[in-house]
């Protein structure tokens, strides 16, 4: 699942059993053991200043760093302020240094969080249909509707 709910809408539309569920996965995380030369780079790449990362959200990569604003289409399980926890990452780095997920990184290794900021409407479009040799012609309009977020965490945890 890319996207996972933090905060005041965390489990809100969920079922009993599938909350239970949800904050049960949520908090046993399996513990991964790291050898001495992963472990030598991954704190290599937690030195550095500056993190990038690629992240899917409903199925498309998105490059990202922290304060970054991302255009997206509209999730309209989504209200203004909730946090989101991006945990579907394909690529994690830095100007020196990247891990590259087979085909995901392992979640234990970044905290990425995002806040919904806006539900901008994107520009009107005009499609017009018209017969051929008669006078029939149809106007119709359509509107694409969005969701920003901005990128509000982005950190590599301590291994």
């Amino acid at each position: 699942m890319s996207l996972g709910l933090i905060g005041r809408r965390a489990l809100g539309g969920l079922s009993q059993s599938a909350r239970q569920y949800a904050t049960a996965a949520a908090t046993t995380a399996p513990a991964v053991k790291w050898s001495t030369e992963s472990t030598d780079l991954i704190n290599r790449l937690r030195d550095q200043q500056k993190y990038y990362a690629t992240v899917l959200i409903k199925g498309r990569p998105f490059t990202v760093t922290q304060n970054d604003i991302i255009i997206m289409d509209r999730i309209k399980e989504l209200e203004l302020g909730d946090a989101l926890a991006l945990n579907q990452v394909t690529e994690l780095g830095s100007r020196d240094y990247t891990i590259k997920g087979q085909p995901l990184v392992d979640p234990s290794l970044f905290k990425i969080q995002a806040t919904v900021i806006e539900h901008p409407d994107g520009k009107l479009f005009t499609v017009v249909k018209k017969k051929q040799r008669t006078a029939h012609q149809r106007t119709t309009y359509h509107r694409n509707h969005h969701t920003m977020l901005r990128i509000s965490l982005l950190d590599v945890n301590k291994v």
